[in-house]
């Protein structure tokens, strides 16, 4: 596998919307920051960097992103944040769930990374 660091743009759109999703869009920069912080560590461990974690720039946001796309996004941000052992993976099902019982066609995007 290869890992890579997820965009802000990436990062910030999943946290902005499904901090919107569930009512509490005041805590976007929280759940941004927490996935960045996954992704970097994740990527550390895989290639042995010392990258410092720091907070996720909300600047940035996929405007027209549909549901399928943020569940792509998801598991591309799932996938890229694997790596270290005891990585449960829990916090980013829980928002990729509820961006899935959204999708009204089924959860297909050709969507990965932003």
């Amino acid at each position: 596998m290869s890992a890579f660091i997820c965009s802000a743009r990436h990062i910030a759109t999943v946290a902005t919307n499904y901090a919107q999703l569930i009512g509490q869009p005041e805590e976007a920069q929280t759940i941004a920051d927490k996935l960045l912080a996954d992704n970097i560590v994740s990527v550390n461990y895989r290639y042995n960097e010392e990258t410092p974690v720091e907070p996720c720039s909300l600047e940035e946001v996929e405007p027209d992103a549909s549901f399928e796309d943020l569940v792509a996004l998801c598991a591309c941000l799932d996938y890229q944040s694997c790596e270290p052992p005891g990585y449960d993976g829990q916090f980013i099902a829980q928002i990729k769930g509820q961006f899935a019982k959204n999708c009204r066609t089924g959860v297909k995007s050709k969507l990965w990374s932003i």
